[in-house]
């Protein structure tokens, strides 16, 4: 056995993803991929240095998700998309990132770091349009924004928004705050102030949302090849990026009235063969999942039986034959979805992709071929194929 579990990530289908939203929006349009969460769990690093070529910005949550891309050579503009604290000032200059300007006060403890470094930070300015989550109020907008610009270090390329409910089939909203940002943009312009960068749409938005491209988009869990809607995927068809594979470590014989796992709460009704999977919630593999999914061994579905623990998980493999110690299983992939799983456990399918933990290798596939291999746990963070 080479891994205990693993995660494939296939930079194939990564790159497929990328060019048919490209494909989609139109040639005008650029693209701001998030890479957030350490690329959803997919492993930000290599996959930012696969897609530099193809993307205009990468978009980040925190000053030290910016930093490690830095670090790591990516050449790209680099959004933070959350707000960060005025702490944080001196890195975002230092570091060349662009930063959220969620606030006047905010922007001036940027533009005052950038004067004392003699430098010109380029940012963006997040409208709120209706999310209450982040960003300068629409109806405050474009009082602040004019005040923004009049910081001397400070260069805004951009001008954003996001959508709180775009993959719904109700759309009212979503065009409300559509209308909203418009307005904004128009008033404005019209005071002879234009930006570099409008966006508005994430991945609902980009298949859902008519109108809503300007000039960049801002695909997240769609690059992944998963969707935030089941229904949208007649509009634009990607592929699945990571597939999640196990081992088998011991198989046992039960008879009936055996129970499995902590709070034997599975108890055999007759007897059966039952694998012990090296996979756990330790490892990203929700308890939730317990005595509900599936995986998928030798052609076959087979069954979760008893409590996930932290590091394994029992499956039953009584109609399967010729199993041993070793196997490989899928946990999700071709035969189990994510959504699968999301949908058994009451968890949205990002949630599934970013926790899966840092003990899990990713595995990089191209042309069919593993080219690389990142194990966070190893001490030389990853070594080559």
């Amino acid at each position: 056995m080479k891994n205990r579990t693993w995660a494939e990530i296939n930079i194939d289908n990564l790159i497929y993803n990328v060019k048919t939203i490209k494909k989609f929006v139109g040639k005008d349009v650029k693209i701001l991929a998030a890479v957030k969460a350490n690329a959803y769990g997919h492993d930000s690093i290599e996959i930012t240095r696969v897609l530099s070529p193809y993307i205009e910005i990468f978009g980040v949550a925190s000053i030290d998700e910016a930093i490690e891309l830095r670090i790591h050579r990516i050449p790209n503009r680099i959004l933070i998309l959350s707000p960060t604290i005025s702490n944080d000032a001196p890195k975002i200059v230092d570091y060349n990132i662009m930063p959220n300007l969620v606030s006047y006060s905010y922007a001036k403890s940027i533009d005052r770091e950038s004067y004392k470094k003699s430098r010109i930070t380029e940012a963006h300015i997040e409208i709120d349009t209706g999310m209450n989550r982040t960003g300068i109020s629409y109806r405050d907008a474009e009082r602040e924004i004019t005040k923004i610009l009049e910081l001397k270090n400070i260069k805004v390329t951009g001008i954003f928004s996001h959508f709180a409910e775009a993959e719904k089939k109700d759309k009212g909203f979503s065009i409300e705050q559509k209308r909203r940002y418009d307005i904004i943009i128009k008033k404005l312009k019209e005071k002879g102030i234009n930006f570099k960068y409008r966006h508005l749409a994430n991945s609902s938005g980009i298949v859902n949302i008519k109108g809503s491209f300007y000039n960049l988009v801002r695909p997240g869990i769609m690059v992944y090849g998963q969707y935030t809607d089941e229904r949208l995927k007649k509009f634009i068809k990607v592929k699945q990026v990571m597939f999640l594979k196990s081992r088998i470590c011991q198989i046992k014989n039960l008879k009936k009235g055996d129970t499995v796992s902590y709070g034997r709460n599975f108890i055999a009704e007759k007897s059966m063969r039952i694998a012990t999977v090296l996979i756990g919630y330790g490892d990203g593999y929700s308890r939730l999942l317990s005595n509900r999914s599936h995986m998928f061994l030798k052609g076959k579905r087979v069954k979760v039986v008893g409590n996930v623990c932290m590091d394994l998980t029992m499956i039953d493999i009584t109609g399967v034959k010729d199993v041993k110690v070793g196997d490989e299983v899928e946990v999700f992939g071709d035969n189990i979805s994510i959504n699968e799983l999301a949908k058994l456990s009451g968890l949205l399918n990002y949630e599934i992709l970013t926790g899966i933990g840092p003990r899990v290798p990713r595995i990089f596939v191209k042309n069919g071929k593993i080219y690389y291999q990142k194990n966070i746990l190893a001490t030389n963070g990853g070594n080559l194929v």
